[in-house]
């Protein structure tokens, strides 16, 4: 079994993965499986107050869990897949858990395929928070992966920074992180 379908197999029972993305590692728990989300909290040392992004494979995946509105449509287009968290407004499948009892969830539709296939073979959306503990430094590499997790994919992180964070409803940029003047002007801000 290669490790994308170890990783895969780990996350459909139940575990939670640590894996490479083109910015940051990101730990990865199934977003339907709460019991898997509240021990990510606390493997991370992450306050329940603070949501936890999602990590998709495809624009059908995401148009399952956020509302995506026709004027939307060509910014995210643009952007994805990408090093870039866009926040939309969540669809009732997602745990208030997960989105701290918000109105919106930040989605990463991320352009390493190692992630994709990964989430792919799972067959559902993953989480998307650094693999670090709470307020430390990001994890660019499988050995510095401090949270105890059930697998540790390996791979690389072409960026080795965060992603942008982008709020899509109120188009303003929330984090400068990478891609910053594409996303600067997709959304006609500069």
């Amino acid at each position: 079994m290669d490790q994308i379908e170890k990783a895969a197999e780990v996350l459909k029972l139940g575990g939670i993965i640590a894996y490479p993305t083109e910015t940051v590692y990101g730990l990865g728990a199934n977003i339907f499986n709460e019991t898997s989300i509240s021990r990510l909290f606390e493997i991370k040392r992450r306050s329940l107050r603070k949501p936890i992004s999602v990590a998709v494979s495809n624009f059908k995946m995401l148009e399952n869990i956020a509302c995506v509105f026709e004027k939307d449509k060509e910014i995210l287009e643009k952007l994805l897949p990408g090093p870039v968290t866009i926040l939309l407004p969540r669809k009732e499948v997602v745990s208030d858990l997960i989105a701290a009892g918000k109105d919106l969830i930040g989605i990463r539709f991320p352009e390493n395929e190692i992630t994709r296939e990964i989430i792919e073979k799972a067959g559902f959306p993953i989480t998307a928070t650094s693999a670090n503990f709470s307020g430390e430094e990001d994890v660019t590499e499988a050995k510095n992966v401090k949270p105890h997790v059930d697998f540790v994919v390996n791979g690389e992180c072409k960026y080795k920074r965060p992603s942008t964070i982008v709020d899509l409803i109120n188009r303003r940029i929330l984090r400068e992180g990478v891609n910053l003047e594409e996303v600067k002007q997709a959304l006609k801000l500069s």
